[in-house]
């Protein structure tokens, strides 16, 4: 009876298959791959590595690794762990399956505790992008207005209202992030500074 090779080894041939197939995708060949693998700053992944790696001749794959291949075959990196789209099931921990793409969310973090740098990180992201958002459409309203005629004052002052409770907001947040030690994500002219100073 032959023996099931362990969770390390099948996370292996999983990364070696896909890295097999999107290579081939891309009419990529090993020394391509080589090649662009080089150009990332990782030369230790030659062609013989690629090769070897894809026909189950390697016995690990390092986490730096999975990151170039994946940069240089232009997937993300859990594309080539967990082949969403090209599995039903994945074996995500020792004896835990779940769909590839849920996964994909368990790798990325998502969801994170919500007191989490993580979970933090993301809240500013997504007020930045709202904020940002809401901007954008202030300005598309102005433009409209100087070309038709039809913006309302209000409609514009509501979107600058809300826009500054969001910038008043995002400052808390930060406040709490700096308070947790967290390194702060540079933020654009304009967002800069508490909205109400």
């Amino acid at each position: 009876m032959e023996q099931q090779p362990d969770w390390s080894a099948r996370v292996l041939r999983t990364v070696a298959g896909e890295v097999r197939r999107h290579r081939i995708e891309r009419g990529m060949s090993h020394q391509q791959l080589a090649d662009e693998c080089a150009r990332l700053g990782h030369p230790r992944l030659q062609r013989a590595v690629i090769n070897n790696l894809e026909n189950n001749r390697r016995r690990d794959v390092s986490v730096a690794d999975v990151l170039v291949l994946a940069a240089a075959l232009e997937v993300a990196p859990a594309a080539l762990v967990f082949p969403a789209g090209y599995a039903a099931e994945v074996e995500y921990l020792p004896g835990r399956t779940a769909a590839p793409l849920q996964a994909v969310d368990w790798f990325a973090g998502d969801p994170a505790p919500e007191d989490s740098a993580l979970a933090l990180m993301r809240r500013h992201r997504e007020l930045e992008l709202r904020i940002r958002g809401l901007y954008r459409r202030i300005w598309e309203q102005g433009i409209a207005e100087q070309r038709y005629g039809e913006l309302e004052d209000a409609e514009a002052e509501a979107g600058r209202e809300m826009a500054r409770e969001l910038a008043d907001q995002l400052h808390e947040l930060r406040a709490v992030m700096e308070g947790e030690g967290l390194e702060l994500p540079p933020l654009p002219a304009g967002l800069d500074r508490p909205a109400g100073t």
